[in-house]
This record gives structure tokens, sequence and C-alpha cells, in this order.
């Protein structure tokens, strides 16, 4: 079978197809036929070997797919050969590949209704934006958010998530068509955090109160501009940092507003509460049916052209999720 991996770290030109053995599934695991990959900010990280987590070489960057079980270990009686599943890769198993095999915790349910290429980017970016607006920032109906970096497929699972929940959601991304984009996923506001000053429209947009919620995967200027203009008790969520800036946070106004900076791992979640992840998932799932959610994806490149796929999310040529298909 093909698996895309890293044998070094660099730009994504350094990603080579190789091709490997399948393993048969061992006691708990399950083998996975992969039909769609979906391409992640952190996939550039660990290709770079700038993310925090760094596995052995070879590696494959990927970290979430869909496809069907062809195989089923010993002792594995939630799933079974011929069901559709989104598979977890994480930082451990090989994402952009045409096969796998995983333990069947990290398989979760793929609706009928839900094609591969959908499933492939659905877990990831769905399940951060739940696990952040409500596990970490306790998202109430009614309180005001930004959601910077809006237009990217964590940023578009958001603006859908928080809306679904009843947030009142200001959008910020780099262009007018990316906003345009975001207006119609259901953004009550806009700004373009290239060309307006983000701190005063977020004043603005809430009469001087300053928002109660902030989903930031942009970091840089934007969050220094946010914590500014952030609510009494407000609550700032790190979710990433696509600027490539890591800013330092003025603790004085921390104090003064009493604000709470709050981390939002998605993975690490994942790994450390595995039935709750499990839950939430179910819960997306019942939104996703009920027409609340709905996947975008922005283009689809081959297997064989995942540095190219890579390059695409790198100097931000799509909006929605990049997918690569076996």
């Amino acid at each position: 079978m093909k698996v895309v991996r890293a044998h070094e770290y660099g730009p994504p030109e350094i990603l080579r197809i190789d091709d490997v053995r399948p393993r048969d599934p061992g006691p708990g695991e399950v083998r996975i036929a992969l039909r769609a990959c979906a391409v992640n900010f952190p996939d550039i990280l660990s290709t770079g070997g700038t993310y925090q987590h760094k596995p052995p070489f070879p590696f494959s960057p990927g970290r979430e797919a869909a496809g069907d079980i062809v195989a089923v270990g010993t002792g594995v009686s939630d799933v079974r050969e011929g069901d559709r599943v989104m598979v977890w890769c994480g930082h451990d198993y090989d994402g952009y590949a045409e096969e796998v095999t995983l333990p069947a915790s990290r398989a979760y349910p793929l609706p009928d209704s839900m094609d591969y290429v959908e499933g492939a980017g659905f877990f990831l970016v769905y399940g951060t934006a739940w696990h952040g607006l409500v596990d970490r920032g306790g998202l109430q109906s009614g309180e005001v958010l930004a959601i910077h970096g809006a237009s990217g497929g964590v940023g578009i699972a958001a603006v859908q998530v928080a809306r679904a929940l009843g947030g009142d959601v200001i959008a910020s991304a780099g262009s007018h068509e990316k906003l345009e984009f975001v207006c119609a996923q259901g953004a009550n506001h806009l700004i373009n955090y290239r060309n307006d000053d983000v701190r005063q429209r977020l004043k603005d947009l809430t009469n001087g109160r300053g928002v109660d919620v902030v989903f930031d995967t942009v970091g840089g200027d934007v969050f220094r501009a946010s914590l500014s203009a952030i609510a009494r008790e407000g609550r700032i969520l790190i979710v990433g940092f696509t600027s490539g800036i890591h800013p330092q946070a003025p603790t004085n106004i921390v104090l003064v507003k009493w604000a709470s900076l709050i981390a939002v791992r998605f993975g690490q979640f994942i790994e450390t509460y595995p039935d709750e992840t499990r839950a939430n998932h179910a819960r997306l799932l019942e939104m996703y049916s009920a027409g609340q959610l709905t996947p975008i994806v922005g283009r689809t490149y081959p297997l064989e052209q995942a540095v190219d796929a890579l390059k695409a999310l790198q100097n931000r040529e799509i909006t929605g999720k990049i997918v690569l298909t076996t």
C-alpha cells in the first residue's frame, strides 16, 4: 500500500510516497481501507519539526481519515468488518495512507448520510470546536464570541457550532471573499483582521462592553487585540497560532479584566478523556443529522499530491477543508 511519510524535517516537498506492507490487526485492533484523508495545519508543523509532539522517523503527518473496516482483531466487539468509520490517527498512526491498522478505539461512526470526503474532515474540526466552546469555554446561549481565523476548517466548524448553541458570532478572516463565505455559514458580524482595527471593531460591535468568549486560531496581533477587548470575566480560548507568532500575555490586563486564558488541545483531550470524546462525537452527529452542521470541503487532491495539498494550505489558498482521496 502507499503511505506518504517524512524521513526528515523540512517543507512539504520532503515528503515521500513509500510502499509499505499492510499489517494484520492484533488484539483490540482493526485494519481500515482509507478512502479519504484530511489535511490540517498541524500536519505542516509536524513535517517541519516545529510541532510539540515529534514522532520517530519515518512518520505520516496526517491525523484523521475515513474509510471501511476490512479486518478485525480478536477482542473487538464495538465494530465489525464493513463498518464505515472516521479514524483518529493522531501522531502515532499513518494518516496519509491507503490503509491503516490501529486500535479499534480510534474508529468512530461515519453515518450513511455523510460521504468519505466529508467524514475525513469532520472529527478533528468539529471535535475541536465543541471541546473549545463547550468543554473549555462554557459558551452560553446569547453570549457574544469572536472567532478568529473563521474561514479555516476549525474556524468554520466553530461558527456553525456556536450558532447552533445560540451564540452571537463575530467572525474574522483575512479577505473580503473569505468573510463573505463565513457570513454564509452563520456569522452575525464580520472583521477583516488585515485591514480593520480588530480591538476597536470588537468594542464597537459590543457597544463598548467587549466579547464574552474569543476562539483564537491565529495568535499574534489578533490575540493582543482580543485581550484588550475582552469583557469582564471573559474567556480567551487559545486554539492555535496560524500567524506563526506566539504572543506574550500582559498579565496585568488579565488580572484587571478578571479574564481567563484557556488552552484548547483536542488531541490531548481525546487521549485523556476517551469516553467524553465519544459522547461529544455522538452529539455532533446529532447536530449534523438535524442540519445544524455542514462540513465544508474546499478542495480535494489525490493522495499522491499530498505535497501540493499542504502547500495550498500553507499559502491559505483554500476556504474550508482540504482532503486527500485514495
